[in-house]
């Protein structure tokens, strides 16, 4: 048995445990004609096996290779079928635990193989056992590889659906990887954004408004009417950042407001003229999720769109809260967007992954000077 559980470990402990409980199973069936000696040897020697590869199963340092205990636990079965009666044997049921040892490994195909080797090995015991008279046990074989078949199928079914599980989960947590990076990342790039706007602007602001109070002090003509003009700009560019930092909540001026608000502070940066909608029964659950994902949009136009406006709707279809940012800018090639969000170079790549992760989905239309309208539609 090749292919890999999640928990390599627990999934070794699990099958050994499987497999040493043929023993106590083996003494309880009582073998036809009674338990001659090889059948007692033959069961020590698997019952030492089986305690071994228990032990070497909780080991953390030990890895135990699949295909080869599987090999192996093939043969021992096959053996102990062989000495306790053939195809009449008790422990013919013992061939159901290779496909059921297969499936929690978490892959079909190994789990088919095994059930195909296991239906083989019974009918390789089965047929030419000396015990076995073809005239009157072929369908007692039949029914018996038959039930085989039934459970090894069933333990293939599973097999797949665990895989599947595996491959949600695991998706799961690459989105959550990738939020929780997106995350950090924005608040270091917030973090540069406010350093480099507060050195750039409001700190050379006031070392200008203190060179002229100095001016003022020397009777320079105007020196104090600059160093006031310097201070009122400081005061906007501080408050301009604070709103940044802590902007108007929807649970504060409402969703309405809140958005007005992002698009005007985008509109100044972006040079373009912002138009908000929002339909009635729109605000609800999501507002949060609307106004970061909008904010995120409208500072993407500022950067990139060039445009002259850009509209912000929130609509109320059955059912459904639809967001969409269109403006009428340069517009992106479609290939050139794919890359931008793969690499994660705009904030539509964060905001696509929240929508997503609550269920909803983003449409994108844009193409170069014909603008871009980027929907987000998320369930009530």
């Amino acid at each position: 048995m090749t292919g890999g559980a999640p928990d390599a470990a627990a999934t070794n402990r699990g099958i050994a445990l499987l497999r040493l409980a043929i023993v106590p199973l083996a003494l309880i069936l009582p073998a036809p004609g009674g338990a001659g000696t090889a059948f007692v040897v033959v069961l020590v020697l698997f019952a030492a096996y089986a305690v071994t590869m228990l032990a070497l199963s909780v080991r953390a340092d030990q890895r135990l290779p699949g295909t080869p205990q599987a090999i192996a636990d093939l043969a021992w079965i096959a053996a102990l079928v062989w000495v306790s009666g053939g195809a009449d044997s008790p422990l013919r049921f013992a061939f159901y635990v290779m496909p059921i040892a297969a499936a929690v490994r978490l892959s079909p195909p190994v789990t088919a193989i095994w059930l195909g080797l296991a239906l083989a090995a019974y009918l390789v015991v089965a047929v030419p056992h000396p015990d076995t008279d073809l005239s009157e046990d072929v369908d007692m074989i039949v029914e018996q590889s038959l039930a085989l078949l039934w459970v090894g199928a069933g333990a293939v079914m599973l097999s797949a659906y665990i895989a599947r599980r595996e491959q949600s989960l695991a998706a799961l947590a690459e989105a959550r990887r990738l939020l929780v990076r997106q995350a950090l990342d924005a608040e270091a790039r917030e973090r540069r954004r406010l350093a480099e706007a507060l050195h750039d602007q409001a700190i050379q602001n006031v070392l200008v408004a203190r060179q002229e109070v100095g001016d003022a002090a020397r009777e320079v003509p105007g020196a104090l009417d600059r160093a006031r003009d310097a201070l009122d700009e400081t005061s906007a560019q501080l408050r301009e950042e604070v709103f940044a930092m802590h902007p108007l909540g929807p649970e504060r001026a409402g969703l309405a407001a809140a958005l007005r608000s992002y698009a005007d502070v985008a509109g100044a940066r972006g040079g373009f003229a912002a138009e908000v909608t929002v339909e009635d029964g729109a605000p609800g659950a999501h507002d949060e999720l609307v106004l970061a994902t909008a904010r995120e949009l409208l500072t993407n136009a500022a950067k990139h769109a060039r445009a002259g406006t850009v509209a912000v709707r929130v609509a109320a279809p059955p059912g459904a809260v639809r967001l969409t940012v269109a403006d009428d800018g340069v517009g992106l090639a479609h290939e050139r967007l794919e890359r931008a969000l793969g690499e994660g170079h705009i904030g539509l790549a964060a905001a696509t992954e929240r929508v997503r992760a609550l269920g909803g989905d983003v449409e994108i239309e844009s193409a170069p000077g014909g603008g871009t309208i980027i929907a987000v539609v998320l369930p009530r």
